[in-house]
């Protein structure tokens, strides 16, 4: 790294220390949704993460996992185009689309990848891109890093995004989305209301 570049990030980290954003990783354990600090071992509970459903700590699930690296080995070796995509996958695609009622089905490798892969592969320019603006930070990248005109309408609001819709440029092309459930507030999204004749994705 150049000195320019090394002086550079001394200096933004010297700023986020001063505006008091600078952050420290801190290690804990998880055992029960019980979070362990280490090195002092005090006990939290934890309302911080994401593992909605207590999954994470699951025996059952814990066990399935351990058969699935018996059998089919700790990772794909490829993207699915290659050679990435097992039978296992295939299984799993099978089982979504029966249960969800559609034809086919496509794996990514998180809610961020697909949120994210969705936007850039339907959006163009000239096209209009209707969100939330509480929706997830990954479909706002997206949103503004893909060649479509981006605009948020209130949080769960379908009189804020029909006025967008009613400005909107007839012949563009928008796409609507929202999330189903808003993770930080809890929020249910009111889809039968904001269902107006645009396009609507909800992400996993």
């Amino acid at each position: 790294m150049s000195s320019t570049l090394s002086q550079r990030a001394a200096k933004a980290l010297q700023q986020r220390r001063e505006d008091g954003l600078y952050r420290h990783l801190q290690s804990f354990d998880l055992k029960q949704s019980q979070l362990s600090k280490l090195p002092s071992q005090d006990s939290f509970v934890n309302f911080s993460g994401n593992d909605y459903l207590g999954m994470a700590q699951d025996q059952e699930l814990k066990m399935a996992w351990q058969q699935g690296i018996d059998r089919y080995g700790a990772g794909s070796t490829a993207s699915p185009l290659v050679t990435g995509h097992s039978s296992a996958h295939q299984l799993l695609e099978e089982k979504l689309c029966d249960w969800q009622g559609y034809e086919r089905a496509v794996l990514f490798s998180s809610g961020f990848a697909a949120n994210q892969a969705v936007i850039f592969s339907f959006m163009r320019k000239n096209d209009r891109l209707l969100q939330d603006k509480l929706n997830h930070a990954s479909l706002i990248e997206a949103g503004m890093m893909c060649e479509a005109t981006m605009q948020r309408y209130q949080h769960a609001s379908p009189d804020s995004l029909s006025k967008f819709l009613d400005k909107g440029d007839v012949n563009a092309a928008s796409l609507v989305v929202t999330d189903g459930v808003f993770s930080m507030d809890g929020n249910v999204a009111p889809l039968s209301d904001i269902q107006l004749g645009a396009t609507i994705m909800e992400p996993c």
